[in-house]
């Protein structure tokens, strides 16, 4: 089996959230799973151009939108990286101004 497809979408209110679930259940070939409140992770077990496009129509109709659509994992791979860039940037100022 290849690589798990994700495509994770925000909303602006929970409503919107509840409105993008309620159109998802009316198709198959892919499984969501709510991450909170505001958040949704669609995920394919296969790439499907046409099941993607459904996807992403259900969003624009519930005024969310695509955050993100790559392999599954990629995306908190890549929130780590940034944060500990981040985290790095911070602590080489602080020792900068802690010379001072």
């Amino acid at each position: 089996m290849g690589d798990v497809w994700e495509i994770r979408g925000v909303f602006g209110n929970e409503y919107a959230l509840e409105q993008a679930v309620e159109e998802l259940k009316k198709h198959k070939g892919f499984e969501w799973v709510v991450l909170d409140r505001r958040n949704i992770s669609v995920r394919f077990p296969k790439r499907e151009k046409e099941a993607e496009e459904v996807v992403k129509r259900a969003f624009e109709i519930a005024h969310g939108y695509v955050e993100y659509e790559a392999k599954m994992g990629e995306y908190d791979r890549i929130k780590s990286e940034e944060k500990r860039k981040k985290l790095e940037k911070e602590e080489k100022k602080r020792k900068k101004q802690a010379k001072h």
